[in-house]
């Protein structure tokens, strides 16, 4: 019989009451990091002919946006769950009466979250991060003060970013093509160089990527769709965006050029790069959710994600989550599923566009119809 630890006790429960009030609690974060910046920002010039070309030293982790919406479009973050379900389900028969009864409970949390996603009952990217949190449990959450959340604007998961491997970022840059001429442009990766100091980069091509990515199907399909191959035939008036990626430049170099050599040609684009040394600080507020309307609250785990009215969306390691005074202004809708682990039913809750300053006493409770 396989061995799997259960929760004996709900992550949050409450009953019909509300929960007594208590001090605020805040907190301050400081983060000491280390930024590069480029000057200019970006770089266009017709050259070659009619053709401009811009060029763009980008922050790869600034994609992770546009990769979970790619895979998302492919329905590939569903696929995933669904392997995971019908593997889980294959297993049952393995596990005590009691595990059987947590499991299914999982399962069913993760069904109901898909058919509240197709009646658009909740965002997709916040539907994802509850069925992290479920499927992983204390392994996948946040409370607001990791520096991760904290310091991007666009809080979305790296999971399918193709230029994040072995945990560290590649360098980027974007390159937009815009052929202004009656004829066929034709442009080759080989053709672009990065010369950093006195260190020459040539960008990573398709091979690089199949092989470290080989394990990681969605990682390599946004790969096939984003990165610039190893020949780019560009039709009159086409505009085409692509990225290129080397290793981690040296930040210690002032200067940072991309050539385009192609016959006797050369396009160079000169950037200026400066390591800058940040100190930040964050001043947080606690805020604490409950749920009310369970009869039998305290056999239920609780799972609660939020989403901002920008997009930020995170799940919740518990049942609090630390603000910001810019985010305690910003409308965030709230969702939550509660999983019975004796019975294996679930229930979906939410309550949308409310501002957190708007509560007393920082605590939120949601109905539990």
């Amino acid at each position: 019989m396989k061995n799997i630890t259960i929760a004996l006790i709900a992550l949050i429960t409450m009953g019909g009451c509300s929960p007594q009030s208590s001090k605020i609690i805040s907190k301050t974060i400081n983060h000491r990091y280390f930024n590069i910046r480029f000057s200019p920002e970006s770089i266009s010039k017709e050259s070659l002919g009619k053709l401009r070309i811009e060029v763009t030293p980008i922050d790869a982790a600034s994609i992770n946006r546009e990769t979970y919406e790619a895979s998302s479009r492919d329905g590939n973050y569903e696929k995933e769950f669904a392997l995971k379900i019908e593997q889980s389900k294959s297993e049952l028969k393995e596990y005590s009466r009691q595990e059987r009864a947590y499991i299914k409970g999982k399962i069913n949390a993760i069904e109901l979250l898909n058919k509240m996603e197709a009646e658009y009952n909740i965002p997709s990217i916040t539907s994802y991060n509850l069925k992290e949190r479920i499927w992983n449990g204390d392994d996948f959450g946040y409370d607001g003060t990791e520096i991760k959340y904290l310091s991007e604007n666009n809080f979305y998961p790296d999971y399918f970013n193709p230029y994040k491997i072995n945990q560290k970022y590649l360098s980027v840059f974007k390159v937009t093509f815009e052929n202004n001429s009656n004829e066929i442009q034709e442009i080759n990766l080989e053709e672009f160089r990065i010369i950093t100091g006195e260190e020459l980069l040539f960008p990573l091509g398709l091979e690089y990527f199949e092989n470290y990515l080989q394990n990681e199907p969605e990682k390599l399909k946004n790969i096939y769709r984003m990165n610039m191959p190893k020949e780019l035939l560009i039709t009159p008036s086409q505009r085409i965006t692509k990225y290129i990626a080397v290793p981690a430049i040296n930040p210690k170099s002032s200067s940072l050029q991309i050539q385009l050599i192609k016959n006797t040609d050369i396009v160079n684009f000169d950037f200026t790069v400066k390591e800058e040394l940040l100190n930040k600080s964050y001043n947080l507020t606690k805020y604490e959710i409950y749920t009310s309307g369970l009869k039998d609250s305290y056999s239920y785990d609780f799972y609660c994600a939020i989403q901002y009215q920008d997009g930020v969306s995170i799940a919740l390691s518990s049942n609090y989550i630390f603000v910001s005074p810019e985010r305690e202004e910003t409308p965030v809708s709230i969702y939550i599923i509660t999983v019975n682990r004796i019975r294996s039913n679930v229930k979906f809750s939410k309550m949308q566009n409310v501002k957190f300053s708007s509560f007393e006493n920082n605590r939120i409770i949601v109905p539990i119809e």
